[in-house]
């Protein structure tokens, strides 16, 4: 669907085009005035069934002409500076609420609304000098359905992601879309350290139901049972299979089943979503990406740390060109220490190191650099851990075909870490450096207790490093990392699931970070051999 901001209409005969061809009309108030006859075809319109959706000055222009003020209704308001205001959610888990962040932040001058129609529902509402007032709102008219926002008079509330959110379920909600919806039920294969993590989601995402998990170990069955009360439990995926009540299916074992109970659970009608890695070879996402289109079925992975705080910020740092455009990067993870025991660490399962971090580590790269990549190099180093079959270290080395280069270094055997991100831009730099936290506790008898965490548990200390142009100074900033928004793959996924809305992370991201994790394997296993990808 077409974002309505981009199709508003520019003049009185852009807009009387599409009352004949659309089904919803969007309106800002640039265009005024309208003559007695275009407002009543405007009307007529919207009587017959037509929506309307106002935002910017459409309210505030068009709520004193004569018929548009009774399809908009009796409205009144006051006007702010420009300045920065927050948005909050009115009516929870409504049509336009559900699942949406409860509140945002945008500047600009609004028409706030202390009164709107009695048989309004109101929306989006903010608090100026300790009031509040409407900044959303919809009623009907006739057959016709409307969305009045006052929000939206600038190009950067337009491109924030919570409007356009909004204006988005505003185009389905005047196109007629049905006002309720069936939850989806989930079922997940495979409980493992993952599954009360999906679990905790799933009851906190409004339209999901948690309701099947089926594993072949009766103790995290247990696990499962006690934790969800009510979820059913299985040992035999024919269940969910045959259970017709099932929409979707979380599919979180290990790496080398993913492409065939993926494909299994798509062929019995299935939306699928797989833990990562997606699956192990470009082959096999094919195969999974064709047969999702052919039943016309949802797939998606589960790439939960593009929610991480210090990618989110690194990602704006980026986006708003503080470092100018990216043409090398670096990134780490690892330490000194033993790999576990479990199938992460046995190649023939997990697919290997490159696998196991470097699904979140590349994914990440490949979002920050989109540019396509034209060749990759593997290099694996097997010294120090010999009773297990993962590499004890790797390093990934791309190249993009606008030149930029980055590389992603996984190590069991670094006695020195490497700061986890190293970004170069054409006018400055961004780091991040590992932070080595402590947890402290006592024990009963009073005595300290320190444990020190992971480096992977602990958020970096973020840096931004840029040369001012007239000095040559550098400058260094130390972020503020943002919180990280909770449940924000389930949400999306309920969204794409019941409200259309496009998923966080496509099949189609999925296999490119496959491809490269397969390049870098297949190049490791033949003396770091570059491998060409375009």
């Amino acid at each position: 669907m077409p974002s309505p901001i981009d199709t508003l209409p520019t003049n009185a005969t852009n807009l009387f085009d599409q009352l004949a061809n659309q089904r919803v009309i969007v309106l800002d108030g640039s265009i005024d005035p309208l003559t007695t006859s275009q407002e009543e075809a405007l009307c007529t319109f919207i009587e017959q069934g037509g929506g309307l959706i106002c935002l910017g000055k459409a309210v505030e222009v068009y709520h004193e002409y004569e018929m548009l003020g009774k399809i908009l209704g009796q409205v009144r308001g006051i006007y702010t500076p420009q300045t920065e205001i927050i948005a909050h959610v009115a009516t929870p888990d409504s049509f336009f609420t559900r699942r949406v962040e409860p509140d945002f932040a945008l500047f600009e001058a609004v028409y706030l609304l202390e009164k709107v129609p009695d048989d309004a529902q109101i929306q989006w509402q903010v608090t100026w000098h300790y009031a509040p007032y409407i900044v959303a709102y919809t009623r009907t008219y006739g057959r016709g359905r409307i969305f009045c926002t006052t929000l939206g008079s600038t190009p950067e509330t337009r491109e924030h992601p919570v409007f356009q959110q909004m204006i988005t379920r505003a185009l389905r909600y005047g196109a007629g879309a049905t006002l309720e919806e069936q939850a989806v039920r989930v079922a997940m294969i495979g409980y493992g350290s993952i599954g009360f993590e999906h679990g905790t989601a799933i009851q906190n995402t409004p339209g999901l139901d948690y309701a099947l998990v089926c594993d072949l170990n009766e103790p995290r069955l247990a696990q499962a049972r006690q934790a969800f009360p009510g979820v059913r439990t299985c040992k035999d995926i024919a269940e969910i299979e045959e259970d017709p009540t099932i929409d979707l299916v979380i599919v979180s074992t290990p790496p080398n089943t993913h492409a065939a109970i993926t494909m299994r659970m798509l062929r019995a009608g299935k939306h699928v979503v797989s833990e990562k890695p997606f699956c192990l070879t470009t082959a096999e996402a094919d195969a999974m990406i064709a047969l999702a289109e052919a039943q016309q079925r949802t797939l998606t992975v589960y790439q939960c740390r593009r929610w991480d705080p210090d990618y989110l910020a690194i990602q704006q740092v980026i986006k708003r060109g503080l470092i100018g455009p990216v043409f090398y990067m670096e990134t780490f993870i690892g330490g000194y220490a033993h790999p576990c025991h479990y199938w992460h660490s046995h190649e023939p399962i997990s697919g290997g190191i490159f696998y196991d971090w470097g699904s979140h580590y590349l994914d990440w790269i490949l979002n920050l650099i989109p540019d396509n990549v034209a060749s990759v190099r593997g290099i694996e180093h097997k010294r120090v851990w010999h009773d297990v079959t993962n590499a004890d270290q790797s390093s990934i080395h791309m190249r993009f075909t606008n030149g930029q280069e980055a590389t992603f270094m996984h190590s069991d055997i670094a006695a020195v870490m490497k700061p986890k991100w190293y970004i170069l831009g054409e006018r400055g730099a961004i780091i991040g450096q590992w932070r080595q936290e402590t947890v402290k506790t006592r024990r009963w008898s009073g005595d300290l207790i320190e444990e020190k965490l992971a480096p992977s548990e602990a958020l970096p200390d973020v840096f931004v490093h840029t040369r001012d142009s007239v000095s040559g100074a550098i400058h260094e900033q130390h972020l503020t990392l943002p919180k990280a928004p909770l449940y924000a793959f389930h949400r999306n996924l309920a969204n794409h699931l019941l409200s259309s809305e496009a998923l966080a992370i496509s099949p189609l991201e999925a296999r490119r970070n496959i491809a490269v994790m397969e390049a870098a394997s297949y190049s490791a296993k033949h003396n770091g051999e570059i491998v060409a990808l375009t």
